[in-house]
């Protein structure tokens, strides 16, 4: 029976719901877009009255470059600490700088006001890679990421509809430090949340660091397609620091308004990121490259069509479309790596992302000015529209090869099909899947011996086995597990296995699957359950 797009919408915003680590991180994502959004309005607005479409330009530079400098090395650390005090830390970071940011515009302090900018966004940037790559470690299976990835994308989408509206109003009504000031509180609030998050188990490792940025990109690299997706996001994101001025100066110059305009025209993006959000949580875990490449055309040609648009009204729509597509390549584009790039190395790959998006942002908002001085604002917007669509069509046969790169792993779908691996997260039980050595076993062979020491989890792949009991043998086929007690108990084999014909199995070592089992509650509950059930002489369900 079919389902309708509405009811899988819901179906896939209640599964992200339902986890309440997701729900908190979420929330604080809420608080920091809204304030980002907020914050960069009221920056605009502020550049503007100083200088023009330049000062614009500069205010972005000074609030994109450091980042970019910065936040590839700062957002590896994820890959050696515990990601959710890393997004706690860059959240208290953000909280303080837009404080004294406010301080500064009540103060009449432009220096001040520009100095701030750059910890914003640094800030920013370590917020958005942090998250991204906290969220397999909260998520249990791939349906789930995509439902949390596309969460994120419809609170983004929510943020950056409030927080612009709100801000446009505070700075035509009370001032630019007072809008600061509520982008500080609502980041405060995210401070709040992120406290109550906690992703089980050990942080993920050390395979990247700082002083190892090569490593990130080495990493994307070894995957097909990873490097012409990550080109294209960052292309993205040069294309939308030339629309950050580009909407400033067609609020004031193509439609004759003010701060206002510019609140609008930006929350008009925040509105049709919804409506994309939406759509992005049918998306399914395969077949993502195509969506997103299409999701860079929807980016490209409403930022043409503006030219000819000289009303609002047409405005509006347009920049709706691309928040509409902007949602959907964020959903798609990140799934797309998260399920590419291995665990221990995602903080430090999202970084690198990130840090390239920003530079690229800021290289949008210094050569926007010139190009309207130059060539005037219409002719910009067409050639800024175009870049995306055009890189799209040259990359796309390379990028599809991520979406042969999404299908799981036959060890993944035995780990998927053990249900004391099932609570884990799956980041962990794809950690799990890489450690699995095979062992092939001919006909007759003992595997394990009762009163042996137990040094591994067998998984069964093809073939079947014969489980000597107390009370007689039980046969076990493709999919079924053994070996659990001895390891959970810390007590010798309590039965011999033999193979009753050729089998391929896969072993997991005693270390492993004592830290995956016992890093989490439910898991180890769960394999607890599973061996007093076996000691009693209870059935398991098939995929037990």
């Amino acid at each position: 029976m079919s389902v309708s797009p509405f009811r899988s919408r819901l179906a896939a915003a209640a599964l992200a719901g339902r986890n309440e680590n997701v729900r908190y991180v979420e929330l604080a994502w809420g608080a920091a877009i809204s304030a980002e959004w907020a914050y960069f309005v009221a920056l605009g607005v502020f550049a503007y009255d100083a200088g023009g479409a330049t000062a614009v330009g500069l205010a972005g530079l000074i609030r994109l470059l450091p980042a970019a400098v910065v936040a590839p090395g700062a957002a590896s650390l994820g890959d050696r600490f515990r990601r959710e005090r890393l997004l706690l830390a860059a959240m208290l970071l953000g909280a303080f700088s837009l404080a004294c940011s406010a301080v500064a515009a009540f103060a009449g302090s432009e220096t001040g006001v520009l100095v701030c900018a750059a910890l914003v966004g640094i800030s920013s940037t370590l917020i958005r890679p942090t998250l991204q790559a906290l969220l397999p470690s909260l998520t249990a299976t791939p349906e789930e990421l995509v439902a949390a990835n596309a969460a994120t994308s419809t609170v983004e989408s929510v943020g950056t509809l409030i927080g612009p509206l709100i801000a446009g109003v505070l700075v035509e009504q009370v001032s630019v430090g007072a809008a600061f000031s509520l982008a500080a509180a609502a980041l405060a609030v995210g401070v709040c949340l992120v406290f109550r998050v906690h992703a089980e188990g050990p942080a993920t490792g050390r395979a990247a660091s700082a002083r190892r940025l090569g490593f990130a990109w080495r990493t994307v690299g070894q995957h097909p397609g990873a490097p012409v997706v990550v080109t294209l996001m960052v292309a993205q994101a040069f294309v939308r620091g030339c629309l950050n001025v580009l909407i400033v100066v067609a609020a004031f110059e193509l439609l004759d308004g003010g701060g206002g305009t510019v609140g609008a025209l930006t929350a008009a993006i925040g509105a049709g990121g919804v409506v994309g959000a939406v759509v992005s949580s049918t998306l399914r875990s395969r077949r993502l490259a195509r969506i997103f490449a299409l999701s860079l055309f929807g980016w490209g040609i409403p930022i043409v069509l503006f030219a000819p648009s000289p009303q609002l009204f047409g405005a509006l729509v347009l920049l709706a479309i691309v928040g509409a597509s902007n949602s959907i390549e964020d959903v798609s584009g990140f799934t797309l790596l998260q399920r590419a790039i291995r665990d221990d190395a995602l903080s430090g790959v999202l970084g690198l992302v990130w840090g390239a998006a920003m530079g690229a942002l800021a290289l949008g908002s210094i050569a926007t000015p010139i190009l309207v001085r130059e060539l005037g604002a219409r002719t910009a917007f067409v050639l800024v529209g175009v870049l995306l669509p055009v890189l799209t069509i040259a990359g796309f046969r390379r990028m599809k090869a991520l979406d042969d790169m999404a299908a799981p792993s036959r060890q993944q779908l035995l780990v998927d099909g053990v249900p004391m691996f099932e609570p884990l997260s799956l980041a962990a039980k794809e950690r799990l899947a890489t450690k699995l050595v095979p062992v092939d076993v001919q006909t007759g062979a003992a595997i394990v011996r009762a009163g042996d020491v137990g040094d591994r989890f067998y998984l069964i792949d093809s073939g079947s086995v014969r489980i000597g009991l107390q009370d007689g043998e039980r046969q076990s086929g493709p999919g079924d597990y053994f070996g659990e007690i001895a390891l959970m108990r810390d007590v010798p084999r309590t039965a011999t296995v033999t193979a009753a014909t050729a089998t391929r199995l896969y072993a997991l070592e005693r270390a492993d699957f004592l830290a995956a089992v016992t890093g989490h509650a439910l898991a180890e509950a769960a394999a607890h359950d599973i061996a007093d059930a076996r000691l009693a002489g209870g059935e398991l369900p098939r995929s037990a």
